[in-house]
């Protein structure tokens, strides 16, 4: 609501899906209601290989992405919402909300991204999932 509230309806379409799936996922604590894996199914699944790039989301991309998993789309959201989740952790979420902010101006992800955190999202994206086996192989 406040994305709409603060870039209007049409621009609020601009902003990355992956991140408002995210970030819905995450603020409402959906992982492990319903038919949404818990955080740590979510991340032995992306252990096991099991991933979609935040830029296929609503692609064809993404429905030719194989995934070994029970709900394919709540799987997706989850895994999205550990995203957010790992970036929180990692950065603090005043850095988060820094990101969220920026992509209220500016619609260019990547460009967003590394002025705020300081590195490519590419990078981040390799970070998240090598952050995500280790988290798979502590439980």
């Amino acid at each position: 609501m406040l994305l709409f509230q603060h870039k209007g309806l049409f621009a609020s379409f601009q902003y990355p899906s992956w991140l408002l799936e995210g970030i819905a996922v995450y603020s409402a604590d959906q992982m492990g209601t319903s038919f949404y894996p818990r955080k740590d199914e979510t991340y032995q699944a992306i252990s096991r290989g099991n991933f979609v790039k935040p830029e296929d989301f609503k692609t064809a991309n993404e429905d030719r992405t194989k995934l070994d998993v029970k709900y394919r789309v709540t799987f997706i959201y989850s895994e999205f919402a550990c995203m957010v989740d790992y970036l929180i952790m990692k950065d603090g979420k005043a850095k988060f909300l820094e990101y969220m902010n920026g992509l209220l101006k500016e619609d260019d992800n990547n460009k967003v991204f590394k002025l705020v955190y300081g590195y490519e999202f590419d990078t981040f994206i390799l970070d998240f999932k090598k952050f995500a086996s280790g988290y798979s192989a502590k439980k």
